[in-house]
């Protein structure tokens, strides 16, 4: 699937975080989204999560407008935040039951048995979200984007917190994600995590560019970061 979004834009009162966004993700492509804190990285991939409303622009799917994303793109990404998404007060099973009942319960459960061994959560499943390490909620977090096996993923800096055994197995999981067919779009300050993107693009000013010139992933970041 293909996933195209034209002239997306975002207020916070006065501010103006998105002017006019546009970008496309390719079937089978890993894209990165670098820019300074603050630039609206986050905005943006909550925009196409269907977290926060956009003030204006379009979503497309495969060439098909999305008419109401706050709705929709839920049965098409899967979303993994900077922030836990997870019920601190909840034990990990409980968590997961509840991100499993959204779409097809008995296929996510099927789903779920494969990814609670390849993150390793089951040493943790009983236990409480709120005492949990970093790494481990960040794993609960991940195994509950991909229960629906979406065709989109949208990470934002998806291996904070990890330690390097897990950020390793995540790149790999992106890419036979991605050599499956399934789209990724990243914001990161991780090099590895930015090396494995087929392209980039910058946020700033509000604004979405390309980087591009011949240049690996690594040259085009540094050259984007002394140019800020």
């Amino acid at each position: 699937m293909e996933l195209e979004i034209r002239d997306i834009k975002k207020s916070y009162g006065k501010k103006q975080v998105l002017r006019k966004v546009s970008l496309t993700v390719q079937a089978g492509q890993c894209v990165g989204i670098v820019g300074a804190n603050g630039c609206g990285k986050s905005t943006l991939l909550k925009i196409l999560a269907g977290v926060e409303k956009a003030d204006g622009g379009q979503i497309f799917v495969n060439g098909k407008e999305i008419k109401n994303p706050v709705r929709q793109m839920a049965a098409y990404v899967g979303y993994i935040p900077q922030e836990s998404a997870l019920m601190p007060d909840l034990t990990v099973r409980d968590n997961i039951k509840l991100w499993a009942s959204f779409g097809d319960y008995r296929e996510n459960c099927r789903n779920l048995e494969q990814l609670c061994e390849q993150f390793r959560i089951q040493p943790f499943y009983k236990e409480k979200v709120k005492n949990l390490s970093g790494g481990m909620n960040k794993r609960v977090n991940i195994v509950c984007a991909l229960l629906h096996k979406p065709p989109f993923l949208l990470m934002d800096e998806p291996s904070a917190a990890l330690d390097l055994v897990f950020k390793e197995e995540l790149k790999e999981y992106i890419r036979r994600f991605t050599k499956e067919g399934g789209s990724v779009l990243l914001s990161s300050h991780e090099e590895g995590e930015i090396a494995a993107c087929q392209s980039l693009w910058a946020i700033k000013d509000g604004e979405a560019s390309a980087l591009s010139g011949g240049m690996t992933v690594e040259e085009m970041v540094v050259g984007f970061m002394k140019g800020q």
